[in-house]
């Protein structure tokens, strides 16, 4: 197998958007190549209500909440689906031909850690059916081997393999070694892969990457290793196929051309993705799976 190098390592900035959200963006901009098939890739800390109901089309956004973060989030779409996304769980809107959802914590005044991860369709999916896909915490497999704790969100790592399934097929792997632990990822060659180290430091093929830092990969490659220094570490990988697709993009609308983009907007002008009640008038609301809110 050969190994991957380090193509690109950056510090992001932090931006703050009010006061209840502070974001790390990642996008070709930021990183300096081509992200693909990921379009944008926030970490966030919210900790409040910051964004009403709003629409998307054209392709997939998905939520992760770290595992430690000290609280979920609420979701709810113009689909019918109303979940808690609880610490350690996923939730992907596929907005397809266009959707309208709100998210937002869970208890105001508490933080929620997370990603928010848009994900892009092949031109032959960007008006698919908009659907909801859900992964609860406890549903994402553990592998566990040699000093290294990886959770599965999506994609497969090391013989595992989440029981989720998006439209374009990502992995999401969350890592976590002790101190001189090594992981090793399997990927394609030509895939995409790139990591955002939360804590500790690490190294790949001999640089190190420090906590705050997103390192991405050479694509020449089959095998990632990632290692552990002085203390334990902790990181979050993403990798795809990329799609190679022509983009036109108009805030929360994603489309293969000028004319579809306007049919996005069109149709949402018209209400045509429906209508959603803001949390904030509905006091009594509950997520259908039993959880109550606090």
């Amino acid at each position: 197998m050969t190994q991957r190098t380090i193509s690109a390592r950056v510090r992001p900035s932090r931006h703050r958007h009010g006061p209840g959200l502070t974001t790390t963006d990642l996008s070709a901009d930021v990183v300096g190549q081509p992200l693909d098939p990921f379009i944008v890739v926030s970490l966030y800390d919210m900790a409040g209500p910051t964004f009403p109901p709003h629409p998307h089309a054209g392709f997939s956004v998905a939520t992760y909440i770290l595992p430690e973060s000290p609280v979920g989030f609420v979701n709810h779409d113009t689909l019918g689906n109303r979940n808690r996304i609880a610490p350690g769980a996923l939730h992907v809107t596929v907005a397809g031909s266009g959707v309208q959802h709100e998210e937002q914590p869970e208890r105001t005044g508490a933080l929620a850690r997370g990603f928010q991860i848009w994900i892009d369709h092949a031109a032959d999916q960007r008006e698919i059916a908009p659907h909801a896909l859900h992964l609860r915490a406890e549903e994402a497999p553990v592998v566990v081997r040699d000093g290294a704790r990886a959770r599965v969100v999506l994609g497969g790592s090391q013989g595992a393999t989440s029981p989720l399934l998006t439209p374009t097929p990502v992995r999401l792997i969350d890592v976590s070694l002790d101190r001189g632990a090594a992981y090793a990822q399997d990927l394609l060659r030509g895939e995409t892969a790139f990591l955002v180290v939360h804590a500790g430091a690490v190294s790949i093929a001999g640089v190190r990457v420090e906590a705050g830092e997103v390192a991405t990969t050479s694509t020449d490659g089959d095998e990632l290793v990632v290692q552990a220094h002085e203390t334990a570490a902790r990181f979050t990988l993403f990798a795809g196929m990329p799609l190679h697709e022509k983009r036109v993009q108009r805030g929360p609308f994603v489309a293969a051309d000028v004319q579809q983009l306007q049919r996005f907007v069109g149709t949402f002008e018209r209400t045509g993705f429906g209508r959603l009640t803001p949390f904030a008038a509905q006091p009594d609301w509950a997520p259908n799976d039993g959880q109550t809110i606090p």
